[in-house]
């Protein structure tokens, strides 16, 4: 496009986006008002149709997906605009963290700012792209390829009935430029995100009345020691630093999070049988997940040897990932950021685990960037700007119409 083309595109784009503010905040009120609360998984059916009706109305192709899965089953949204090969491809989840009140699903705008559960992370997003996809098909612009989509589950649990679900099931589109994703990254772009390694250790002991302490085998006690051998590896960890840019500064480190959850026994006259805690890894893209497992199953398993008995069971795997800076895809997108904002972005490491590494690592570019902060996000007062959300609807738009146009 030239920069008149491009320039007069953004005008209308920003005027069209304006109309749309508020069909937008009705529709955010309506997904927050959805306990789509994971885990367990509850109120899933209930936001897909929400989605798939708006969908239907915008008349933008789509299917409803169902993920077999017992007593709470999943649900993918998979759908597309235009004609070809894929090209660029939007990305998002719909479930959220657990609430801490029943009130944080009723949600209140105040002045500028939506709050409630799953306004930042990361329904604020959700909408904005959908009504991305409803201005580029109300556009009636030709397009050179097609602007895919999917909307995913349990993104809160590590992916595994989400996006896990859709490249192992041969669901994902295909796509040429790359993947956008709205997670609220506070005005700069991800194109990269850390590892994530979880076990679940339990200790296994014998109970004895604590009269009769010396015929039982205190699992705390062994728990303790356990963690102790875990202290040291954990200051190694402490030390790996990535050079990637980060933010905040501090998150340059390497994690390992012990004791996130932890119990032991049945009452304080009882020798506990049991006992558990939990050891988070984040991993920089420097180091392997393969050789931060292995470490940490060295450490265990000496104790194991010491006559412990050590169960452990990993809940969750996630590889670290990068896409880089200057694909087109991030170029063009630095652009519309840009264009919108009044800067240029900076392109940075996610401090958690992200989605984006199920695409990177399929040699698909990835990139982060939505309405939100991540500091507010899963918080008891979780909001997002209107304003925000707006402009990255403006930026979808742009970036979608500039990559295929």
């Amino acid at each position: 496009m030239n920069r008149s083309k491009t320039s007069g595109l953004k005008e209308s784009i920003k005027k069209k986006t304006e109309e749309f503010r508020q069909p937008i905040i009705d529709t955010l009120c309506d997904l927050v008002s959805i306990p789509t609360v994971n885990p367990p998984g509850q109120s899933y059916k209930e936001c897909v149709d929400y989605l798939s009706v708006k969908l239907k109305e915008w008349r933008i192709d789509h299917d409803l997906v169902p993920v077999p899965n017992g007593k709470y089953p999943r649900f993918l949204i998979i759908g597309s605009h235009g004609e070809g090969k894929g090209g660029i491809h939007f990305h998002g989840h719909y479930d959220v963290v657990p609430a801490g009140s029943p009130d944080q699903f009723q949600p209140r705008l105040e002045g500028d700012c939506l709050y409630g559960r799953g306004s930042s992370d990361m329904k604020s997003g959700l909408v904005a792209m959908l009504f991305a996809l409803r201005a580029i098909k109300e556009s009636e612009l030709k397009l050179k390829g097609k602007v895919t989509f999917s909307i995913v589950p349990d993104e809160e649990t590590g992916g595994l009935l989400g996006t896990q679900y859709l490249f192992n099931s041969g669901l994902c589109p295909k796509v040429s430029w790359g993947m956008l994703m709205p997670e609220p990254t506070g005005g700069v772009v991800w194109n990269a995100n850390k590892g994530a390694l979880t076990f679940r250790v339990q200790i296994q002991g014998k109970p004895a009345h604590v009269a009769l302490e010396h015929q039982g085998d205190n699992a705390f006690e062994h728990l303790v020691q356990v963690v102790q051998s875990l202290l040291k590896l954990k200051k190694e960890i402490k030390e790996r630093k990535t050079t990637m840019k980060v933010h905040p500064p501090e998150a340059v480190r390497s994690v390992m999070l012990i004791g996130g959850e932890s119990g032991s026994g049945v009452n304080f006259n009882v020798v506990p049988q049991k006992a558990f805690f939990t050891i988070d890894r984040r991993i920089n893209p420097e180091e392997s997940l393969e050789e931060a497992k292995k470490e940490l199953m060295d450490v265990l398993s000496k104790q194991k040897k010491a006559g412990i008995a050590i169960e452990i069971e990993v809940l969750q795997e996630g590889e670290s990932s990068v896409a880089s800076a200057e694909s087109r895809l991030a170029s063009v997108l630095r652009k519309s950021i840009s264009d919108i904002k009044g800067k240029s972005p900076a392109f940075e490491l996610c401090p958690g685990l992200c989605e984006i590494r199920f695409f990177n690592n399929r040699q698909i570019p990835a990139y982060a960037f939505g309405p939100g902060l991540l500091e507010v996000s899963h918080g008891p007062e979780e909001y997002v700007p209107i304003s925000d959300v707006l402009d990255c609807t403006v930026i979808y738009i742009l970036t979608a119409l500039r990559t295929l146009c």
